[in-house]
């Protein structure tokens, strides 16, 4: 009912609307209901007639007030702190690309946490792929470069894309934080993101998921599927035993491509090879026989 009103507004030209801290607390705890994936928010008050006072009240744009109950769920104790809404807009997906690229950088919500690096780390690809890979953070070698998956790690990537018949540019490269997580005299060492940055770096991602709407979603590593799932700290081999999905997209949960770094063991190769001619299989993408027999013994 609420948004039916605010897109009629809209209709007639209205851009920005009146709101006092009565209706920004209301607003705030519908946004929370809704993260929670509750179905019942609170009621909306009957509106009086807005007096000349409350007319010259500060005003919000029209595109913050937004109760999206499809929201993904978030954990109860992020309560006591508001999750932004990352929402650039566009008139096309191309626009709300540029619209990202541009905001990003200095997102006042990232960039007040001041546990972030100042570079950012943007995604590569194609916004219309089918295949979406999700990692952790960028590392030293990604900030570098300024692109996601770099180094040797970005190496295994790129071979691994290549046995699929796929370049990045046909897919969607990008990492739950945008920004490399900062230490003390840091040099070459990387840590892993906290969970704080981790959900204040979601509506990014949400917002790059609805902009590509993929087939499927690869979650590289245990900390993106933690991000992506919330299922807690489980171990990466519980995420890859149950199925997940994000906004109804299924998520596929694999090892990250620095793994393959760590092992020489065929039958790991083998297993997270399968695991990709299964998102290939999803993305309905054709599957040779040779590739079917990668990584198989030799008769």
């Amino acid at each position: 009912m609420v948004l039916e009103y605010l897109h009629a507004l809209q209709e007639q030209g209205v851009q920005r609307l009146p709101v006092d801290e009565e209706a920004r607390t209301i607003l705030r705890s519908w946004m929370l209901a809704a993260r929670r994936g509750s179905t019942v928010l609170p009621p909306l008050p009957a509106a009086p007639q807005a007096s000349a006072q409350e007319k010259a009240a500060p005003a919000v744009a029209f595109s913050s007030l937004r109760v999206e109950a499809d929201s993904p769920a978030i954990p109860p104790e992020t309560e006591q702190e508001e999750i932004p809404f990352f929402r650039p807009g566009g008139e096309n997906p191309e626009a709300a690309w540029q619209n990202m690229q541009r905001l990003l950088p200095t997102w006042e919500p990232l960039r007040s946490l001041g546990t972030l690096r100042e570079k950012a780390i943007l995604p590569q690809g194609n916004i219309r792929a089918s295949i979406m890979f999700v990692g952790d953070a960028p590392g030293y070698a990604d900030e570098k470069q300024g692109l996601p998956f770099c180094g040797e790690a970005g190496g295994k990537l790129d071979g691994m894309l290549k046995a699929m018949g796929l370049t990045r540019r046909e897919v969607y490269l990008t990492q739950l934080l945008k920004f490399r997580p900062a230490q003390p005299r840091q040099t070459l060492n990387t840590r892993p993101p906290t969970e704080r940055e981790i959900r204040m770096s979601l509506p990014v991602l949400d917002f790059e998921i609805r902009l590509v709407h993929p087939r499927v979603i690869v979650a590289l590593g245990v900390i993106a599927a933690r991000g992506l799932l919330q299922r807690g700290n489980l171990p990466l081999a519980a995420y890859q035993e149950q199925h997940g999905h994000y906004r109804d997209i299924p998520v596929i949960v694999t090892h990250h491509p620095s793994y393959l770094l760590r092992t020489s063991d065929l039958a790991e190769r083998r297993r997270l090879w399968e695991e990709m001619l299964r998102v290939m299989e999803m993305a309905q993408l054709p599957i040779s026989e040779k590739q079917r027999g990668f990584f198989l013994p030799k008769k």
